[in-house]
């Protein structure tokens, strides 16, 4: 009887050890900064919603519920239905793995550059998306409204935030959601 006391212990602990080590609990405020030694593992966070996209519903953009600007992005995992866009303003409460958005360096910048002259020169650009300027708020970067392509507004900003990373690498991490409530 002693036996089966100890070895049921023993599962109840390692069972709780390994739930919590899987299951960290990240503020909106903290993400940005604890983001890279997240990465492939499934934490939950709580915030409002700002934003969803209006094109797919598979994304959102989360705010601290206590108020702030800072935003993390949440993408639904593909066996997911979209979020509820009548659910901006609500609080959601998200499960799911970090993983990384998006590495954006100089040689990134100038393809993007070259894409978007050329674009230009064909006649083809491209208007800015509804939701362009929820996705440079997260990013945290300032875009000069005032340069005619947003696209090269979003370069030029892009460019001004590695310089002052000291020229280092932007990399972006997102949430792929696996469950959420909303409420």
């Amino acid at each position: 009887m002693k036996k089966h006391f100890l070895l049921l212990l023993l599962s109840i602990v390692t069972l709780s050890f390994f739930s919590s080590c899987s299951n960290n609990s990240v503020s909106i405020n903290d993400f940005a900064t604890k983001a890279k030694d997240l990465v492939g593992q499934e934490v939950t966070i709580k915030g409002v919603a700002q934003h969803i996209c209006s094109h797919s519903g598979r994304k959102l953009f989360l705010s601290p519920t206590e108020g702030g600007e800072t935003l993390v992005t949440v993408f639904t995992n593909p066996d997911m239905k979209p979020f509820d866009k009548e659910t901006i303003g609500k609080t959601y409460t998200v499960k799911g793995i970090v993983k990384i958005t998006n590495t954006i360096d100089e040689g990134y910048l100038q393809e993007w550059e070259r894409q978007v002259n050329a674009s230009i020169a064909k006649g083809e650009a491209q208007e800015a998306e509804e939701h362009c300027g929820t996705e440079n708020k997260a990013a945290g970067i300032e875009v000069d409204n005032n340069i005619e392509n947003p696209e090269l507004a979003q370069i030029n900003a892009f460019r001004k935030k590695i310089e002052e990373n000291n020229g280092q690498p932007l990399v972006f991490y997102h949430v792929e959601c696996n469950s959420f409530e909303v409420e």
